[in-house]
């Protein structure tokens, strides 16, 4: 195991401990006073450092990993959701449309 899967074994494991121990309203509180101590330039660099380490090559590898991971089920749930929204989409612009 590399050093940084075991970090972020460990760092996994240690969420779970905390959250175990932790209620919803102390959850909310953390969140709450997390976003308080963080200002707009901190939202800023963090997602300035986001864009910098993005890997469009890898983005590609991670979905069609997840892709082919998926059960048949999922493929066709998938399919049926989206050719819903194109026909709902459709209807809508349809309608719209001055007649």
């Amino acid at each position: 195991m590399t050093d940084t899967d075991e970090a972020r074994r460990k760092r996994s494991e240690t969420a779970r401990k905390g959250a175990a121990t932790k209620g919803p309203e102390r959850r909310r509180e953390a969140a709450l006073k997390a976003a308080a101590t963080r200002g707009p330039e901190n939202y800023r660099q963090a997602g300035l450092k986001a864009a910098a380490n993005r890997d469009p090559e890898a983005h590609r590898e991670a979905v069609r990993r997840a892709m082919a991971a998926r059960s048949p089920e999922a493929k066709r749930e998938a399919s049926r959701k989206g050719a819903e929204a194109r026909r709902r989409k459709r209807e809508a612009a349809e309608g719209e449309a001055p007649g």
